[in-house]
């Protein structure tokens, strides 16, 4: 299911949209984010790691990774880090979630997500629901935005009922039921170091 919902988050954001004829602030952030990525993905004349580049650019406009973060820790383990670690778990996971995006920017095809009237949940968080339409088939998705400093952003994204954010507290809850923060982290480092080998490797001019 982990896969699923992380296949599904690339999709949704190198789609093309069909929106409502009234919009929010809040899908109007969210099309022109996906109008952006999905130009950048259509330019013939830029390497694959110029887009690579430029799209990860666009995931810091429109993801609010520090609450995207604090949330997949949970509130209860949130406490246990202190603040050095919180800023390094922080960079962690961004760097953990980008780097998975854009290694799956080779699968870019001609996918279509129709977008939903919105509902605001809170004051300053609203929830806009969606459909891909992908190869004849049909997938729901909720994409959950709150209005933060820097505007709305996305803070979680519902696949087939399974929440992307929920999926990674799974994970990191059970390392730090069997262990600490520490051991967290140093997995999360490794974990980002390999990516960073393999990344070289396949890309020998770098």
């Amino acid at each position: 299911m982990k896969m699923i919902s992380c296949f599904m988050l690339l999709f949704l954001l190198l789609s093309k949209v069909v929106v409502a004829e009234v919009e929010t602030d809040a899908e109007k952030t969210l099309k022109s984010s996906v109008d952006k990525v999905f130009a950048i993905m259509l330019d013939k004349e830029m390497t694959m790691d110029q887009k690579k580049t430029k799209v990860i650019k666009i995931t810091n406009t429109v993801f609010s990774f520090p609450l995207m973060a604090k949330l997949s820790i949970g509130k209860a383990h949130w406490s246990a880090f202190n603040d050095k670690q919180k800023g390094e778990f922080i960079n962690l996971f961004t760097e953990l979630f980008q780097g998975f995006y854009v290694d799956k920017l080779d699968l870019f095809s001609d996918e279509e997500v129709v977008f939903e009237p919105a509902t605001m949940v809170k004051k300053k968080k609203i929830q806009i629901p969606t459909t891909l339409l992908s190869k004849g088939k049909k997938y729901s998705m909720l994409y959950k935005m709150s209005n933060t400093k820097e505007g709305w952003k996305v803070y979680d994204i519902t696949i087939e009922g399974v929440s992307l954010v929920h999926t990674y507290r799974s994970q990191y809850t059970h390392i730090l039921n069997s262990g600490d923060v520490e051991d967290l982290l140093a997995k999360m480092r490794e974990k980002n170091k390999k990516k960073k080998i393999k990344s070289c490797n396949s890309n020998p001019r770098l």
